[in-house]
């Protein structure tokens, strides 16, 4: 497995009460699956500057090379992620130019579009021009809070909005590209192999020396339900920097799964499933 490693945290105590459905950690673990990028944990902390405090020093400690956070970026009085990390990393919310230009050039769009009965950059929107010091920011073209990015003992710090769609923009325009580079030349590769039988049990059996034969190679199994019945979705993958070796090592290991499966059918490839690099 890559040795980078990520930490995400979505922040919001309607996350917490169900009330909304987080798709944002789904979806940055994903791309970041895909870079090479192994994610150590994702956790739904409390508008609770403690809990967000000692949540994000606990994931400093374990030194991964990315923390991601979502949700909490507002001016509203529970919005707490800007400072309650900024505190975690011991480093002094300061001005930011370019964060109060950027807030300054959102609520002149909003103010444009009748969202905002004024454009003043007064009271609570003067929260958003803050920063942990040393910040990178990123203008949010979608909403208000900018994105910012920091680096404390070798660890990048994200800070993300939460609606669903800033994030993405912010993170597919920053965050992926920024990791991807970094990744270089690092390869993620996935065959799904769906069996119809229903004894999860077995699969230690089958899978069980799987990584002896064929090194390159993890695979893990997962219960299948639904319209279409009952079964089992074994998960092969790669990654790695030869794009080549790897993909011929995958496909090896999956014939050999199938094989061990008495299944003759070729193996599906799934979300995910194509190089990225």
């Amino acid at each position: 497995m890559s040795e980078k490693t990520a930490i995400i945290f979505c922040v919001g105590r309607e996350l917490l009460e169900g009330h909304v459905l987080d798709r944002n950690a789904h979806y940055m673990a994903a791309h970041l699956t895909n870079a090479g990028v192994r994610v150590r944990t994702i956790q739904v902390l409390d508008d609770v500057e403690d809990e967000i405090v000692a949540a994000v020093r606990g994931a400093l400690a374990l030194k991964p090379a990315y923390i991601l956070m979502s949700g909490g970026m507002g001016p509203g009085v529970h919005d707490l992620t800007r400072s309650a990390t900024a505190k975690a990393a011991e480093l002094p919310l300061v001005p930011s130019d370019a964060a109060r230009s950027f807030v300054a050039n959102s609520y002149r769009r909003w103010h444009a579009k009748g969202i905002v009965e004024d454009a003043e950059l007064s009271g609570e929107r003067v929260k958003l021009t803050m920063v942990p010091k040393g910040s990178t920011c990123w203008e949010n073209f979608s909403g208000t809070a900018p994105a910012l990015c920091f680096e404390k003992n070798g660890t990048k710090v994200f800070l993300l909005p939460g609606q669903p769609e800033e994030l993405r923009q912010l993170f597919n325009e920053h965050v992926r590209r920024g990791i991807e580079a970094e990744s270089g030349s690092h390869y993620r590769e996935s065959i799904h192999i769906d069996f119809a039988g229903g004894d999860e049990s077995v699969m230690p059996r089958i899978l069980g020396d799987l990584g002896r034969r064929h090194p390159k190679v993890q695979a893990r199994s997962r219960s299948l339900s639904g319209e279409r019945g009952n079964g089992i979705r074994i998960t092969v993958s790669v990654e790695g920097g030869d794009r080549n070796t790897l993909s011929e090592a995958l496909q090896a290991a999956a014939a050999d799964v199938r094989a061990r499966l008495g299944l003759e059918v070729s193996p599906r490839r799934g979300q995910g499933s194509e190089f990225d690099g």
